[in-house]
């Protein structure tokens, strides 16, 4: 009984491990990262997808009024970082279909993505088809 205790307490201590292995966590000063739009950031190169809430798009938006919103989206994500002065993003262990990095973004402890959800700039978003945002 004693043995398996201490096998079941290692078994879950290398899981612990992997799983913090398996996200990687990024602090970004303001200077460093450009809002792409409402729900993606660059930082050179690299793509970060901010999951857990989707924008309206700004590139080949389905409406002007889709474009509009994604811009003020856009803007204000823009906004929340330079007013916090830097974002960390909690880098998920898979990309995207678009080969960009999922990442979980916060600022000042709050989840982005939640403070855009509640000024009406965004929606809760998991994947699944997205809702349209033309009327």
């Amino acid at each position: 009984m004693k043995k398996l205790l201490l096998s079941s307490a290692a078994l879950a201590g290398l899981l612990v491990a992997i799983h913090h292995l398996s996200q990687n966590t990024k602090v970004l000063s303001a200077s460093e990262v450009v809002a792409v739009d409402g729900d993606t950031l660059g930082h050179g190169d690299d793509r970060y997808r901010l999951v857990g809430f989707d924008t309206p798009e700004t590139y080949r938006p389905q409406c002007a009024a889709e474009k509009v919103l994604g811009l003020k989206a856009k803007g204000r994500l823009t906004e929340i970082i330079q007013t916090a002065g830097q974002i960390e993003l909690v880098i998920q262990p898979e990309l995207d279909k678009h080969d960009r990095f999922l990442a979980v973004g916060r600022v000042d402890g709050q989840d982005v993505g939640t403070i855009l959800i509640s000024e009406g700039l965004a929606r809760p978003y998991s994947g699944s088809k997205r809702q349209s945002w033309c009327i």
